[in-house]
């Protein structure tokens, strides 16, 4: 492919790709209160159908993802990133004009379903770019994923306090389809079947799923995704209960977009140090001392003291983002990356899908901040867990990375 066609594909996806993870994330501080409101539920009732409605969603992503990454080898990988913006696009307008709690529920699983943007994403850099670009290439990408997650919540708890829930719905579809349209009339990709690629990519993840090398890492990412899922329903929910006439989208956006710019320069500083620290150790550390700062918003008072300490959680999150990434790529064959990306989105989407529904079920029984406690415990378990499982794998590639 001509040099300017790999950068203008990079540069126009990364555009798209911020917008879009933007527009997704915009309903993150408000989808709780918007449940709330719909089914006139109380604080706790409502902190567990968010987790139900937030673990439906990864549940079909858990079970959509292997299937989605078979058919971007088969059809081309553009078609998937137009399916997952646009599908999701509708979803979530669909979900601005229903009052009922059972049809959230089911459009959060059919967007699960149809979505999956970053995967399909760096599935679509990754085969129309240079090798020797793909470094800088998937770098930019998380960029963009890190970008919009940042400032996401951040403008949707606004929307969403200013115009109302349902213009801050409709504002998330319109996102999605420009992205879309971005990706539709401006990047290229010539897409051609792989011999033997519908032979052989389920076997072929099938074996790599159940090799040693491969199998703590999905059981790492399971966990990883679980952990911050836990607390995700009950943020909101806590600014509310905590201060009544706080605009708690906005509080809780708020807290987001702290936790997110955090990470992302956290993440950026792990990647430096990882060309000379050996990456279990990164992350054995990571996983403890984010357990050890989840605990900090059990011991706030008032709103401002709640936002400021969930946002430090963050503050070794992109440690550990960043070296399972990288682990991922280690232990997989190079003509296997992406059914390995593929199955860790399953096995973190499936954490994603327990780790609300767990939160949610817990709040009525032992409170809102204590899910914080339990979440702590989340990330200590993993750092036992990562120090037991990869004893026996070789990370010396590591220090190269």
């Amino acid at each position: 492919m001509p040099v300017e066609s790999w950068k203008r594909n990079l540069y126009t996806i990364f555009i798209a790709e911020l917008i879009v993870i933007m527009g997704f994330s915009f309903v993150v501080p408000f989808l709780p209160l918007y449940i709330q409101e719909t089914g006139n539920f109380t604080t706790a009732e409502a902190a567990f159908w968010a987790g139900i409605a937030a673990s439906s969603a990864s549940m079909a992503m858990f079970l959509s993802s292997p299937i989605w990454g078979i058919l971007a080898d088969r059809w081309g990988r553009k078609p998937m990133v137009l399916r997952a913006m646009f599908g999701g696009g509708i979803v979530i307008i669909l979900t601005g004009l229903v009052h009922n709690i059972y049809a959230i529920i089911g459009l959060r699983f059919l967007q699960g379903l149809l979505s999956g943007t970053v995967a399909a994403a760096s599935a679509l850099v990754a085969t129309t770019t240079p090798r020797d670009k793909l470094p800088y290439a998937m770098g930019l990408l998380m960029v963009a994923v890190f970008g919009g997650n940042t400032f996401g919540p951040l403008i949707g708890g606004v929307l969403a306090d200013r115009f109302g829930y349902q213009a801050a719905f409709f504002t998330t579809g319109g996102t999605l389809f420009v992205g879309g349209l971005i990706v539709t009339f401006f990047v290229k990709e010539k897409f051609s079947l792989s011999p033997g690629a519908s032979a052989a990519s389920l076997a072929g993840m099938v074996k790599l799923v159940k090799s040693k090398e491969m199998l703590p890492i999905l059981g790492i990412s399971f966990a990883l995704a679980a952990g911050p899922a836990i607390v995700s329903p009950i943020i909101s929910l806590l600014v509310k209960e905590m201060s009544p006439g706080t605009k708690a989208a906005t509080a809780s956006g708020t807290a987001f977009f702290l936790m997110g710019l955090i990470a992302t320069l956290s993440s950026f500083v792990a990647g430096r140090i990882s060309q000379r620290v050996n990456l279990k150790k990164i992350l054995i550390i990571s996983c403890m001392g984010t357990g050890l700062l989840y605990l900090l918003p059990m011991l706030a008072s008032n709103v401002f003291q709640l936002t400021i300490f969930v946002g430090m959680v963050a503050l070794l999150l992109g440690g550990i983002m960043s070296t399972t990434n990288t682990l991922v790529a280690l232990v997989a064959p190079v003509d296997q990356q992406g059914i390995a990306y593929g199955v860790n989105q399953s096995a973190s989407s499936l954490g994603s899908a327990l780790g609300p529904l767990l939160g949610g079920a817990l709040a009525p029984v032992i409170g809102l901040k204590p899910i914080f406690g339990v979440t702590a415990g989340v990330y200590v378990l993993i750092g036992l867990l990562v120090a037991r499982l990869l004893m026996g794998v070789d990370l010396s590639k590591t220090r190269t990375v």
